[in-house]
């Protein structure tokens, strides 16, 4: 552990300046050594002769006496907004890797709103033959697509600029409606079938006159059908 303070105060003065978009490749360089050594687990200051220890990567990266960015969020953030192969998405890549908090897609599952538990309607084909199963005494279903956190991937994949407008207070809720404007969702209205007129009131101020019409004509050719 010889000199790893020095690599710390290093990443430490590096990752501050990262934050504030100052691009330092000797900072990836300290943080890389950081995690191939273990100095994210334990290092000695021999000028404070004290060793400093630090549950997981997450405590490392927000504690004073490891990276100091008490606000990891916006600094995970800058780090996966890079380009597919540069140094801070490798960098990125590796560290939720480490320790699953650090993911970004994790924290907005955790934080964003439950989601109902019903069918949501995702687009691109059914849960498909063991891919579901039932619980409950209403034997709600629950495939892959209605987990919050597989939504969040997919929005971060398909439009990843929706990731941050999703929480109280922002535009979208819910991860689920941040999902139906990025068209992962399809949205199916219900109708609950009663009285004819009352049904065709529905219809109507749902579908409008148009759809209607073609409706009519469809159920016309059912009903006289030879």
């Amino acid at each position: 552990m010889s000199g790893s303070h020095f690599i710390v105060y290093g990443a430490r003065h590096g990752a501050k300046g990262f934050f504030e978009g100052i691009s330092d490749p000797t900072f990836f360089m300290s943080i890389n050594r950081i995690l191939d050594e273990g100095f994210y687990k334990e290092y000695f200051d021999p000028r404070l002769e004290k060793t400093f220890s630090f549950p997981g990567l997450l405590e490392f990266v927000t504690n004073r006496d490891g990276l100091d960015i008490a606000d990891w969020v916006p600094f995970m953030k800058a780090l996966r907004a890079q380009d597919e192969g540069t140094a801070p998405k490798i960098l990125y890549d590796r560290m939720i890797g480490l320790d699953e908090r650090l993911d970004l897609l994790v924290h907005l599952a955790k934080s964003a709103e439950a989601l109902p538990e019903q069918t949501l309607g995702i687009s691109g084909g059914s849960a498909g033959p063991g891919r579901g199963n039932k619980t409950g005494s209403n034997s709600t279903r629950f495939i892959r697509g209605q987990t919050k956190e597989y939504l969040l991937r997919r929005i971060a994949r398909d439009q990843p600029s929706l990731l941050d407008e999703i929480g109280q207070g922002k535009r979208f809720k819910s991860a689920r409606a941040a999902a139906i404007e990025a068209g992962i969702i399809t949205p199916f209205p219900s109708l609950q079938l009663k009285e004819p007129l009352a049904t065709a009131q529905k219809l109507l101020a749902k579908k409008g006159k148009e759809w209607c019409l073609q409706l009519l004509d469809e159920l016309s050719a059912l009903v006289f059908e030879d």
